[in-house]
């Protein structure tokens, strides 16, 4: 039978692992974590839980995000909208009467 939740990892063994070089893989950090927490008489951290706390660490905090696209996006867009609306093939607003006469649908 399988234990239902791992023990908690002390703030000392934390901070070992946020201090990890990023180029260090997990299973290193893991053994070395394990020595330090047998030196401190401490459950040693298991290889999931060290990978979770390294790609934590390792993940950058979340930048702002746009609430709204800007004037300019909307321009653009507007812009793309006419032009392709402009271009279509035989003549502006045409393209579905050509695709239905080229059918014989008409």
């Amino acid at each position: 039978m399988g234990v239902p939740a791992a023990p908690r990892i002390d703030d000392r063994l934390r901070r070992y692992i946020a201090g990890a070089r990023p180029s260090d893989s997990a299973a290193e950090v893991t053994r070395g974590a394990g020595s330090l927490a047998w030196s401190l008489g401490l459950p040693r951290p298991s290889y999931q839980q060290v990978r979770v706390l390294m790609r934590a660490g390792a993940a950058p905090p979340p930048g702002p995000t746009p609430s709204s696209p800007s004037t300019a996006r909307l321009v653009l867009r507007a812009i793309d909208e006419v032009v392709g609306f402009l271009y279509q093939y035989p003549a502006p607003g045409m393209a579905d009467w050509y695709r239905r006469y080229t059918r014989g649908l008409l």
